[in-house]
């Protein structure tokens, strides 16, 4: 048993009654329970809470099953097949999240951010504070729990993305950053935006801090000091996470003419000389550089080459692209960097994943385990616990009396996830969904809206969340 709160690193039962922690002990008598899981050599954690996922894609391809197209629910299964008990959507809607709910859900905990896109959420054009305030409302009124900047795909100007921080601040939002404005881009000129963006009061989680450490701007080297630097400046007025995959995900979405519109897209072209063209990521699908994704009967597969290349060209370009960039010494460097007080500089490890084939939190974490680069008990502190206080969920992430009864069971010698229990029930067993349904978290503005889909829900209160409460 391990619970990185109370130092607890020892073999112990937990007993959980009506989806609570009713008790730690040595030895309790298994003839006083309903079910009993059988943990012997194994690791068991405060269940793993992902901040950083996504839960739904744009759209199906072959064998579309959905006149709208979408994979729904696909996510919620795979999040819970990797160990998470806890998830939180960067970036989706509440009618996608009800829709995969109902399809698929796995039993596990969700929460969503609003997605700010230019005429979809968000008008056309330059807009004012009156309008940034409006969008955000619209978002905590229909369930979720704030809202994301998505820089890196649809940037606004560095005023504008100041404003949006702003109002959340001033609402009690949830607000996350996916960094870039029309000044900076997706890298690490866009980490060093950040200051100024916040001023002094900001408070903001800034997403995956490994994609601003590439190699775009300086050595990959001189990036990770420089940002561990910049985030040691701003430590009381952020949170932040960093994902472990070698694989990112991006979009290849072309305009008319051709030219790739995303500016993380361009970027990894450019890593490797391609064109910032739809003949470029044709030529990087064919070297296999580049890969798109498509849908199996267990989830999504990344393909390159001809097939890469097929899928590409029937999607008009608008698909999901990913590239192998995430640099490895960067994820670990960042993963376990601390400042002077033996704190981690950076918060949690999330996966940028869910519905994309990533879902390694657990399985890489247990690598730097096992060279050295983080304790058993530091493991759960970027997967539990530090996650539980950014969302300022007090009653999970830890291993507890009277605190949630979410576990999530890893066994050490494959270094994987082998259950998964949320509120003292079964939603994974050795890989294999057995939960259903979900859980939907959520602000007291968005209950009423949550209560009109039937599904069940927990009110949080985000002036608890670490950016809010301090840490």
């Amino acid at each position: 048993m391990l619970d990185a709160e109370s130092g607890l690193d020892s073999i112990t039962d937990v007993g959980i009654s009506g989806g609570v922690i009713q008790s730690l002990e040595t030895d309790i008598d298994p003839n006083n329970a309903d079910d009993v899981i059988d943990a012997s050599g194994k690791w068991v954690i405060p269940g793993m809470i992902d901040t950083h996922v996504h839960v739904e894609l744009q759209r199906r391809r072959n064998g579309e099953s959905s006149a709208t197209g979408h994979t729904y629910g696909l996510g919620l299964q795979m999040l819970a097949s990797a160990g998470a008990t806890t998830v939180i959507d960067l970036g989706g809607s509440m009618d996608t999240l009800r829709m995969g709910i109902e399809a698929r859900g796995s039993g596990i905990n969700v929460g969503s951010l609003g997605y700010l896109k230019p005429g979809e959420t968000v008008p056309e054009g330059r807009i004012n504070y009156a309008q940034i305030k409006k969008v955000i409302n619209t978002a905590m009124d229909a369930g979720s729990i704030g809202v994301k900047l998505l820089g890196g795909y649809y940037p606004f100007t560095p005023e504008e993305t100041s404003n949006f921080i702003k109002a959340a601040n001033e609402m009690t939002a949830y607000v996350a950053f996916h960094l870039g404005t029309t000044e900076t881009g997706s890298r690490l000129d866009g980490l060093r935006e950040i200051p100024s963006l916040l001023g002094a009061n900001g408070r903001v989680h800034i997403a995956h801090i490994n994609a601003y450490c590439r190699g775009s701007i300086l050595p990959v080297e001189e990036e990770i000091i420089e940002s561990l630097q910049i985030l040691t400046d701003v430590r009381s007025q952020i949170v932040s996470e960093v994902h472990l995959a070698r694989p990112n995900f991006t979009l290849g979405k072309c305009d008319p003419d051709g030219n790739v519109l995303a500016d993380v897209c361009q970027n990894c072209l450019r890593l490797k000389g391609y064109a910032t063209t739809a003949d470029g990521l044709r030529s990087a699908l064919m070297d296999g550089y580049a890969s798109t994704v498509e849908e199996t009967r267990t989830g999504l597969i990344l393909v390159s080459g001809k097939r890469g290349v097929e899928l590409f060209n029937e999607g008009n370009t608008d698909v999901q692209m990913s590239f192998p960039v995430n640099n490895s010494t960067s994820a670990f460097q960042l993963t376990v960097a601390k400042n002077s007080e033996d704190e981690f500089i950076i918060d949690a490890v999330g996966s940028d994943a869910g519905i994309l084939p990533r879902n390694v939190n657990i399985e890489q974490c247990m690598q730097l385990v096992k060279f050295g680069g983080l304790e058993p008990l530091e493991l759960v502190v970027k997967l539990s616990l530090n996650p539980a206080k950014m969302i300022g969920l007090e009653n999970k992430g830890r291993l507890s009396e009277g605190n949630d009864g979410d576990l999530t069971i890893i066994d050490p010698m494959y270094g994987r996830a082998v259950y998964g229990v949320v509120g003292g029930r079964l939603v994974m067993i050795d890989g294999r969904v057995v939960g259903n349904g979900a859980k939907i978290l959520t602000t007291q503005r968005g209950v009423a809206a949550v209560e009109e889909t039937g599904i069940p829900y927990q009110v949080i209160d985000l002036t608890k969340a670490m950016m809010y409460a301090g840490r």
